[in-house]
């Protein structure tokens, strides 16, 4: 099947479509944040169950798909960073947490790029990045939501999710690890 096929697959759709829907994301945080705050709620949650979709159309429909390997994960990257770039920016998150998230995400990006060019090999997300995702996800929406009541959840989350990408990151370079003395 040619890329220019798996582009229209509805799972990757919706993954393209959540990269689109970071310019009016961004747009809002930047200009409205307070005013519009429901407004970007809704957006970031419609871009997080796009994300779930995708995955479970994908396997129910039978389109996974290389080029779905690398865009949904790409979108997710893209996305995290943009949104946390913004509310590092709005003085909603804290610089620490960020530089974290980005350079696992890098390091991944570049160590999946390696595997690709070098080994032909795609190496799909597993649970613990799966949930480390979450965790991150959870602490951008409660920064978003920004309540008094989820200060302290996001303080403890801060916590929960770097041990989280601490243990994702590890067997996720196992994994890279293991695929480069396969071949």
């Amino acid at each position: 099947m040619s890329i220019n096929k798996e582009i229209f697959y509805i799972s990757n759709l919706l993954s393209i479509i959540r990269i689109i829907l970071l310019i009016p994301l961004s747009w809002l945080m930047l200009t409205s944040f307070e005013t519009k705050n429901n407004l970007i709620i809704i957006l970031v949650l419609c871009m997080y169950f796009s994300d779930l979709l995708d995955g479970y159309i994908a396997r129910k429909m039978d389109q996974v798909s290389e080029f779905g390997k690398i865009i949904d994960p790409l979108a997710d990257k893209i996305s995290v960073t943009v949104i946390s770039l913004i509310l590092v920016y709005l003085g909603r998150l804290p610089l620490w947490f960020v530089a974290v998230v980005i350079l696992r995400d890098l390091l991944i990006l570049l160590f999946g790029i390696y595997l690709m060019r070098k080994k032909h090999i795609t190496l799909m997300s597993n649970y613990p990045g799966k949930i480390a995702v979450f965790s991150i996800g959870l602490i951008l929406l409660f920064s978003i939501i920004s309540s008094e009541a989820l200060a302290s959840a996001v303080n403890v989350l801060y916590y929960a999710s770097l041990s989280l990408i601490i243990n994702s990151s590890y067997l996720y370079f196992r994994r890279f690890r293991e695929s480069i003395k396969q071949i």
